[in-house]
């Protein structure tokens, strides 16, 4: 079931949890299976060992598994439900303001709470992948496709160096409409080279601890990627 999954290394994380949880969400993984074993996954997908470790971590916050110390991993009771939840969420184009304020209200202060509460490890870590793909943007060297991934781990680790669980899960949560997000915001001439500096705006102020231009920031950079959706820039 997963010889044949493929991954850019630089997403390695976000994709495999992306997969586990379309496997569950297709039923094709069902309550209570025990998930292949961190080394061998790690084997049969080319990665480390932490890598596993660290996306049946993320997974296990969000309900899809359960961790049981000694026994492994399993498909978690109940994931049936909340595939079925999950399943519902749909964006029409007159919805997408009423998804940026969502967006808004939980990105703006997850960044708030990441200025407090992460680690300078992992706000470096942060800023060196953010600094790296504003490089590869400036050379020319990375496909759309792969800028939309990497957006999507960004912002998914604001929200998650936030350590508020809560609004972890409801970025996860919302995942497929963000998808549609970045698959409209792809279609825009030089949209994801201004994202990428936005980016590195929010991280630098990450670094210095400044939580309000961190805000400030990320504010800036939602309205800026809704007014370029509704063609007003």
């Amino acid at each position: 079931m997963f010889e044949n999954l493929k991954f850019d290394r630089s997403t390695v994380p976000t994709k495999i949890v992306e997969e586990i949880k379309t496997l569950i969400q297709e039923e094709k993984l069902q309550p209570g299976e025990k998930l292949p074993p961190e080394r061998e996954l790690s084997l049969q997908l080319n990665v480390s060992r932490n890598t596993i470790r660290e996306s049946y971590k993320i997974l296990s916050t969000l309900g899809f598994i359960e961790i049981k110390h000694g026994q492994g991993a399993f498909v978690a009771e109940g994931t049936t439900n909340l595939a079925k939840l999950a399943d519902q969420y749909f964006i029409r184009s007159d919805q997408f303001t009423d998804l940026f304020e969502m967006r808004r209200l939980i990105e703006t202060q997850s960044v708030v709470w990441a200025v407090e509460r992460a680690s300078d490890s992992d706000v470096e870590e942060l800023y060196q992948f953010v600094k790296e793909t504003v490089l590869l943007v400036s050379q020319s060297k990375i496909e759309a496709n792969l800028l939309s991934e990497r957006d999507h781990r960004f912002h998914i680790k604001i929200a998650e160096l936030s350590n508020n669980a809560i609004a972890f899960r409801i970025m996860n949560s919302l995942t497929s409409l963000f998808n549609n997000v970045r698959e409209e915001t792809s279609k825009i001439p030089d949209r994801l080279n201004h994202s990428w500096r936005e980016h590195l705006q929010i991280v630098e102020m990450l670094k210095k601890r400044n939580s309000l231009k961190a805000k400030e920031y990320m504010d800036h950079h939602l309205q800026s990627v809704e007014r370029a959706l509704k063609g007003e820039v």
